[in-house]
Formats: structure tokens, C-alpha cells, sequence
């Protein structure tokens, strides 16, 4: 009896007893609610790029030693640069001076072939004066064959066939056995330089498509 009078006494006390309190560490986390998101770890430099990626080595030019003595010795020196082939199209041979009035060649002879291909800067004449728009309009009435070059200074181009600018022939278009000419112009140079190759038209291109200005 005494037991049950004082809980009627006291029931504000009872029940705040029976309440859960709250803590130092703020109020508990209701059930729906999403854990705190965890920090990603941070993303990994890219890689470096693989070898294979990598810029390849400029081309190397062949005889270019005995092409600047040749060139030295010109009178065309100061407007006829020495140009340089960097490809033997596949045709290994042994390079040495070359004989061209007021300026500078230099001829690679094969096992097989004396002065099978080789480069020329020739000495000037009256028509290497003209611009260079005009040289470019003359040597595409002049030659079958015209290409421009991205790998010299600009504007570089060529005009090319058989020797005396004359066309393959029909039943030869590959240039077997015929000497392959091509007049070239590069940009800043007044000289027109001379690439030619006895062993076809398709060694010719390549030689072409080889030529650096030292």
C-alpha cells in the first residue's frame, strides 16, 4: 500500500526515468539515414606515354660531309644551299663529287651502276631569277610530273619524268632502264637543284620525298 501511494505521488519523476536521455555527443541517428560518405582516394597521375608514342628520330642525311666540301667550293654557294638525300631508296651505294659547271653534285655509284642517282645544285642561270609563283607555273608546263615538298622550305616543289622532261613511255611507265630527272625548287634558295635516278621512276619519288636542306 505505501509502494503504490508514492508512485501516485510522484508520476512526473516515474516516467521521466523511463525516458531515454540525451547525450554530449548530440541526438541519435534516426534509422533512414544514410551513413556519412566515405572519401574516394585520389585518382593516380596518368602514365607517361609508352615508348612507341614517342616523336621518331629525324632522318639521317647520307654524305653529307662531302655534300657541304662540295658545296663550299662553288661559285653558287651563297644561293644554292646544300640539299641532301637522307634515303638510298633501297639502292646502297658509294657516293663521291660530281662534276657541274658553277656548282656543286654529288653521284652515288652502285656495284652495278656508275652515277645511279644523285643530287645537283647547278649554277645559276637568267630564268633562276624569276619568283617564285612563275618558277612553279614553268616547271608544271615543263615537266609530266609535279609534287610539292612539306619537309623543306616553303614553297618547295619538283617537276619530274624522263630526262628532257619527256614522259614515261606507255609500255614503260615504271622508268626501267631510262634516266629519271627532276628540276627542284625550295623556298629561299635561287638555284634549281637536280635529283636523278637511273633506276626508275619509283626510286626517283622516294629520293624525292628524302630530301633535307642542310
Amino acid at each position: 500500500m505505501t509502494r503504490l501511494l508514492l508512485l501516485l505521488a510522484f508520476p512526473a519523476v516515474a516516467l521521466a526515468a523511463c525516458r531515454p536521455q540525451p547525450t554530449s555527443e548530440g541526438p541519435a541517428a534516426s534509422a533512414t539515414e544514410s551513413p556519412a560518405p566515405v572519401p574516394s582516394a585520389p585518382s593516380s597521375p596518368p602514365p607517361h606515354a609508352p615508348p612507341g608514342d614517342r616523336a621518331p628520330p629525324a632522318p639521317r642525311p647520307l654524305a653529307a660531309d662531302l655534300t657541304r666540301a662540295e658545296w663550299r667550293k662553288a661559285e653558287n654557294r651563297g644561293g644554292c644551299a646544300p640539299l641532301v638525300l637522307t634515303t638510298d631508296g633501297g639502292a646502297r651505294a658509294t657516293a663521291r663529287r660530281a662534276e657541274f659547271a658553277g656548282g656543286w653534285a654529288i653521284a652515288f655509284d652502285t656495284l652495278e651502276v656508275r652515277s645511279a642517282y644523285g643530287v645537283a645544285g647547278p649554277g645559276l642561270i637568267e630564268v633562276d631569277q624569276a619568283p617564285p609563283a612563275a618558277q612553279a607555273e614553268r616547271l608544271g608546263a615543263q615537266w609530266p610530273h609535279f609534287t610539292t615538298f612539306a619537309a623543306l622550305p616553303a614553297p618547295a616543289f619538283a617537276g619530274y619524268g624522263v630526262e628532257g622532261a619527256s614522259p614515261y613511255p606507255p609500255d614503260n611507265p615504271d622508268g626501267r632502264g631510262v634516266n629519271s630527272l627532276a628540276y627542284v625548287r625550295v623556298g629561299g634558295e635561287r638555284c634549281t637543284y637536280n635529283v636523278w635516278s637511273r633506276l626508275g621512276r619509283a626510286h626517283l619519288e622516294v629520293l624525292l620525298g628524302s630530301l633535307r636542306k642542310l
